[in-house]
């Protein structure tokens, strides 16, 4: 059969169009299909969010998967949710806002239209799109979306990559899916000066015996959000969408997602573990590692040299385009237009060839800054739904 969507990529921004596409009433459940190489929606964000420890979301109430932004307040309202959300923009409980997307997925009957398996191949045919699997078939469709996320390319800093040739256990990426955090014998280290980092650094002051370390290269950077909220709209957007040279609109996109940034909560629990003495900032760099007798030694520019059992590192991920070697494929078989930043070039419905559109990380030079978050995900299920 001839899909009319597949969605490749099942995370918050392929689950996102899925539920936008199917309640628009344009499209049936049996003319959708998502391929993602986990067995359930949403794997990697429910992975990472437990394993850091995530309580509260940065994002406000309104920013989550369904059609109607008041979804996440009704349902509060509906299941008799106490302390679901936190502070004034009612950011949600991490399981409470996983609660709300599992049950909307399942009203959806998202298990029936989805396929696991790793995407080798995309290849536009008659005026459709074939998408080549690792399971020796393929699909056909009219219309391909491209939700892919960048959590699959975690960033490693160089001194840590002889390390983890090394001792592979000693030296973690929040990213990795073997990665497990537990209660370590001796004292740990974080990298890293984000929000994930800062989770991670709360729940390990709970749960190891050990003194937690948390390394990064400048002060906390204290801000609510990880970019302007300005960007949701005009208010930024309108001089942003007339900038027609694309290395501008990567720098503008630069300079406007606070990366490295915490909510003033989360600096409030860093305080709160310092004035108990089981975490130790620094604000610094490391210049080399070396491991010796089951203690990894780190070297600082201005500090001196530490030991430590184990080092996480919450350092994001690589700043390229996702699956890389199959868009490398695919842009070289489509003949697809490029920044020389290497991500795509879109039109404002988000299409990047007849039939092929995208979301997330590729579609950030036409989104803009917020194209990662809950909210890109929102702007891009919109187009997609007007369109469907």
């Amino acid at each position: 059969m001839v899909y009319k969507w597949i969605i490749i990529g099942g995370g918050i921004h392929g689950c996102t169009i899925a539920v936008h596409l199917l309640k628009s009433g344009k499209v049936e459940p049996n003319e959708l299909l998502i391929v993602d190489r986990y067995e359930k929606p949403l794997h990697k964000w429910s992975m990472i969010t437990s394993k850091i420890g995530m309580d509260f979301l940065r994002s406000p109430s309104v920013h989550h998967i369904d059609q109607d932004p008041f979804s996440l307040q009704n349902y509060a309202k509906d299941m008799g949710g106490i302390n679901s959300f936190l502070g004034r923009y009612k950011r949600p409980r991490l399981d409470f806002f996983n609660d709300h997307c599992y049950e909307l997925l399942d009203s959806i009957s998202i298990q029936n239209m989805w396929y696991q398996a790793e995407v080798h191949d995309i290849r536009s045919f008659n005026g459709n799109w074939r998408i080549y699997t690792n399971q020796h078939n393929f699909f056909e469709t009219n219309y391909v979306v491209l939700a892919l996320g960048v959590n699959e390319q975690p960033a490693f800093p160089d001194w840590a990559l002889p390390l983890r040739e090394k001792e592979p256990d000693k030296v973690k990426h929040i990213f990795e899916e073997e990665a497990e955090v537990k209660q370590e014998v001796g004292d740990v280290c974080i990298i890293g000066g984000g929000i994930s980092a800062a989770h991670l650094a709360t729940k390990l002051c709970a749960i190891t015996n050990g003194k937690v370390t948390l390394v990064k290269r400048h002060p906390f950077r204290i801000h609510d959000f990880d970019s302007d909220p300005g960007w949701l709209g005009p208010k930024r957007l309108a001089k942003y969408n007339k900038v027609s040279n694309f290395t501008k609109r990567r720098s503008i996109i630069n300079k406007a997602r606070l990366r490295g940034s915490i909510p003033r909560n989360m600096f409030l629990k860093l305080k709160k573990c310092q004035a108990d003495h089981r975490l130790e900032v620094i604000d610094d760099e490391v210049k080399t590692a070396s491991y010796y007798d089951g203690e990894i030694r780190l070297s600082f520019a201005k500090y001196d040299s530490r030991k430590f059992s184990c080092i996480w590192l919450a350092t994001g991920s690589q700043a390229r385009i996702p699956e890389k070697q199959l868009m490398d494929k695919l842009i070289v078989n489509e003949n697809l237009p490029c920044a020389s930043c290497g991500f795509p070039i879109v039109n404002k419905q988000l299409e990047w060839k007849k039939g092929l559109y995208v979301s997330g990380a590729l579609a950030e030079l036409e989104v803009g800054p917020v194209a990662h978050n809950i909210s890109g995900a929102r702007k891009a299920a919109v187009k997609l739904a007007g369109l469907a």
